[in-house]
C-alpha cells in the first residue's frame, strides 16, 4: 500500500511595496525599448511606388521615374539612353507582385514590352529591389532594372542582319534581272559657262542611246535644275557608258555617279511587261532582314544577344517567259517603224512565253496586253466556230463567196473584190472571203458571236498576277449591218494581241487554257470559258491549216506544221484617212502566237514577222 503524501500549504513571501514599484518601472521601460529602433517607421509594401515608377517610365517621364530610385540622375540617364536607342513605336510596363523581404526591403516584378520597328514585339520580365529611405520606398537603382542582363554603362540596340535578295528567272532558270552598274549623266548648270552649247554637245554624244533628246529642250531643263543637284539627262549601263566615258569627262559641268541596279539583259528586253510585273516580283524576291537585340558598351561593341531572328532570304520567282522566245520576237519587231507587237503562249499550259513590243509600241505603254484593236479576218475563227455550232457547218460545206454583197445598206467586199463563186468553207476561210463570213454571221442569232468569242477568252476578264490584260469585246449585234461587219472582225469587234494569241492557243489546246505569267500564282477569270466540242476544234484546225497550205499565209508553209489566220482591219485616222491594221495569228506545236502591226496595211507584213520569228527559234 503506497504511502499517502500529505499536502501542506506553501509559505507565502511578501514583497516589499518599494520593490514591487521598481519591478513595474523596469517592465514599462522594457516595453518601450523592445520595438523598432528610434526614428524608424515601418512602411506598407511599395506597390504604390512600383506602379508610379512603371507609369512614369512607360510615359517617357524618366525624370519622374528617376526620383523614385536611389540614384535619380543615373536612372534618368540610363532610361533615356535605352529608349532613345531602341526607338519603340509603343512601350508598356506592367507592374506585378510585391513581396516584403524584411522590414526595410521589398521585391517586385514587372513585365516590359517594346514594340520595335524592325524586331516587332519584345517582352521580358524584370525584378526590382526596393529599400526604405526615411519615410519612403525607393527603387534600388541598377542597370538590371531595365533588363536583367544589362550591365553598368551599357545600352540596348537593334542590329539588322542583311538578307539575300531572291532571283527572277525565266522558265529555263535563266536570270531575267541581275546586278548591273548604271551611270547617271548629270548636268550641273552652276559649273557650265554655256548651257546651250554644252547641251548641243551632250545630245551629239548621247542621242544614239535616246533619239528623243533635243538640244533646246535639254538646255531649258538644265537651266531650271538646282545648281547643286543638277539635271539627270540619261542613265547608261556600264557597257554603254564605257563607249562615251572619255567624251563626257571632257565636258565641264558633267558628273557621272554610278549605282548598281537589278536590270534585264538589255535596255528594251520585255520593257513594257517588266515595268508591270517587277513591282510585284520585287516584293516576292526581296526577302526579310534578320535582327538582333543586343547590349553594347560605350564603344558600340556588342556584348550580349538578348533576342534575335535570322534573316529570311528572298524567293526565287519564276516567270513563264522564255528568254529565247522573247528575244526572237523582239529581234523581228525592232526594225518596224510602226507600233508592232507579238505575244506567244504555250497552249498546253496557258503560260505566257513572250510579250514583245518594238520601240514605237513601248512608247505607248503595255499595248500588247492592253491595247484593243479591230481584229479583221482573224476573228473569222470565232465566226466559223459559231457557224459550226449554230448552222451545223463543216469544213466541206459549200458556201457562196461573191466579190461584193450588200447586207441591208452595208456593202461588204473581199480584198480587191476577188470572187470565188461557190466553194467549200475551208477554201473560203483560207482565202479570207469577207462576204462568206458576213453571211454566216447574219444567218446566226444576234448574240451568237458573243457566245462563241467567250470560248476563246474574248470578252472575259482575267486577273493575271503581275500584269493587267484586256481581251476586247464582241457585244450582241443590234442590226443586220453590224452582224455582217462583225462576221469578218470589223464593226464593234475588238481584240488585243494577248487575247488573239489566246484564241490561237485555244484552237491548239482544244479548249481555252488559263493564262499565267508568274509560276505558283493563280489566275482568276470572271466566268468560265464555254467548252468547244471536239468537232468544232477539228474543223477549226482544218481551216487554219489550209490558210498555210493553200491560202493567205503560204509563206509559213516551209516552217513545219503551222496553223494560221491572217487579217487586215480598216480604221480611219484623225484626218479621216482609211488605213488598216495587219494581223497574223496561229500556232505550231505547243507555241501559239499573235502579231500585230498598227497601221501595217497588209497581213503580208505580219506573215513575214511570224516567218522570221519561227525561223529564229529554229536556228536556236
Amino acid at each position: 500500500m503506497s504511502a499517502i503524501r500529505s499536502h501542506r500549504p506553501r509559505a507565502r513571501h511578501r514583497v516589499p511595496a518599494s520593490a514591487a514599484l521598481a519591478l513595474v518601472v523596469l517592465l514599462l521601460l522594457g516595453a518601450c525599448t523592445s520595438g523598432t529602433p528610434d526614428n524608424t517607421v515601418t512602411l506598407p509594401d511599395p506597390g504604390t511606388e512600383a506602379a508610379a515608377y512603371a507609369k512614369a517610365w512607360q510615359a517617357g517621364d524618366t525624370a519622374a521615374a528617376g526620383k523614385l530610385t536611389t540614384d535619380p540622375a543615373a536612372a534618368g540617364q540610363a532610361l533615356d539612353k535605352v529608349s532613345g536607342d531602341l526607338e519603340p513605336t509603343k512601350f508598356t510596363v506592367v507592374p506585378g507582385a510585391v513581396s516584403r523581404t524584411s522590414q526595410t526591403t521589398a521585391s517586385s516584378t514587372a513585365t516590359v514590352t517594346w514594340e520595335l520597328p524592325m524586331a516587332g514585339s519584345w517582352s521580358y520580365d524584370v525584378t526590382w529591389q526596393w529599400v526604405q529611405q526615411g519615410s519612403a520606398w525607393k527603387l534600388k537603382w541598377a542597370s538590371t532594372n531595365i533588363h536583367p542582363e544589362l550591365g553598368p554603362q551599357q545600352t540596348v540596340v537593334v542590329r539588322t542582319t542583311p538578307t539575300e535578295t531572291g532571283s527572277l528567272v525565266d522558265r529555263s532558270n535563266a536570270q531575267i534581272v541581275s546586278p548591273v552598274r548604271v551611270f547617271s549623266v548629270v548636268a550641273l548648270p552652276g559649273e557650265m559657262t554655256d548651257v546651250a552649247a554644252t547641251s548641243t554637245t551632250l545630245v551629239g554624244i548621247l542621242k544614239k542611246f535616246d533619239p528623243t533628246l533635243d538640244p533646246k529642250i535639254l538646255a531649258t531643263d538644265i537651266g531650271k535644275a538646282d545648281a547643286d543637284q543638277g539635271y539627270t539627262i540619261i542613265n547608261l549601263r556600264e557597257s554603254d557608258f564605257n563607249t562615251v566615258q572619255t567624251a563626257l569627262a571632257a565636258i565641264p559641268g558633267v558628273s557621272t555617279p554610278s549605282t548598281v541596279r537589278n536590270l534585264p539583259p538589255t535596255r528594251d528586253f520585255a520593257k513594257a511587261l517588266l515595268s508591270e510585273v517587277t513591282p510585284v516580283t520585287d516584293k516576292m524576291t526581296e526577302g526579310t532582314p534578320g535582327w538582333r537585340i543586343v547590349t553594347i558598351d560605350t564603344s558600340g561593341a556588342e556584348l550580349t544577344t538578348l533576342q534575335e531572328q535570322a534573316a529570311v532570304p528572298g524567293k526565287k520567282v519564276t516567270l513563264t517567259l522564255d528568254a529565247k522566245v522573247q528575244t526572237a520576237a523582239e529581234t523581228v519587231l525592232n526594225p518596224i517603224p510602226e507600233p508592232a507587237m507579238l505575244v506567244a503562249i504555250q497552249p498546253s499550259t496557258g503560260e505566257i512565253l513572250a510579250v514583245a513590243q518594238n520601240a514605237a509600241a513601248n512608247a505607248q505603254g503595255s499595248m500588247a496586253l492592253q491595247g484593243q484593236y479591230p481584229p479583221g479576218s482573224t476573228f473569222k475563227i470565232v465566226t466559223a466556230t459559231a457557224g459550226f455550232e449554230g448552222l451545223k457547218l463543216t469544213p466541206t460545206t459549200e458556201v457562196e463567196c461573191p466579190g461584193t454583197k450588200t447586207f441591208d445598206v452595208r456593202p461588204v467586199s473581199n480584198f480587191e473584190g476577188f470572187d470565188l463563186g461557190t466553194v467549200d468553207l475551208t477554201k473560203a476561210f483560207a482565202e479570207s472571203c469577207n462576204t462568206t463570213f458576213a453571211q454566216i454571221s447574219v444567218d446566226l442569232p444576234e448574240d451568237a458571236l458573243t457566245k462563241a468569242a467567250k470560248s476563246f477568252g474574248i470578252g472575259l476578264d482575267f486577273v493575271v498576277p503581275g500584269i493587267t490584260t484586256l481581251t476586247g469585246q464582241a457585244p450582241p449585234a443590234d442590226s443586220v449591218n453590224q452582224q455582217a461587219e462583225d462576221g469578218f472582225g470589223q464593226g464593234v469587234i475588238l481584240t488585243s494581241v494577248f487575247s488573239s494569241a489566246l484564241m490561237a492557243a485555244t484552237v491548239a489546246n482544244g479548249g481555252m487554257p488559263t493564262p499565267t505569267l508568274i509560276r505558283g500564282t493563280e489566275t482568276k477569270v470572271d466566268q468560265p470559258a464555254p467548252p468547244l466540242p471536239d468537232t468544232v476544234v477539228s474543223g477549226l484546225r482544218t481551216l487554219m491549216r489550209a490558210v498555210v497550205t493553200d491560202g493567205t499565209a503560204k509563206v509559213l508553209a516551209p516552217l513545219g506544221e503551222v496553223y494560221a489566220k491572217t487579217g487586215t482591219a480598216e480604221f480611219s485616222n484623225d484626218k479621216g484617212e482609211i488605213h488598216a491594221h495587219a494581223w497574223t495569228v496561229g500556232y505550231r506545236g505547243d507555241l501559239a502566237f499573235a502579231a500585230l502591226i498598227v497601221g501595217g496595211e497588209s497581213s503580208g507584213r505580219t506573215n513575214t514577222v511570224i516567218s522570221d520569228f519561227l525561223t529564229a527559234l529554229d536556228a536556236g
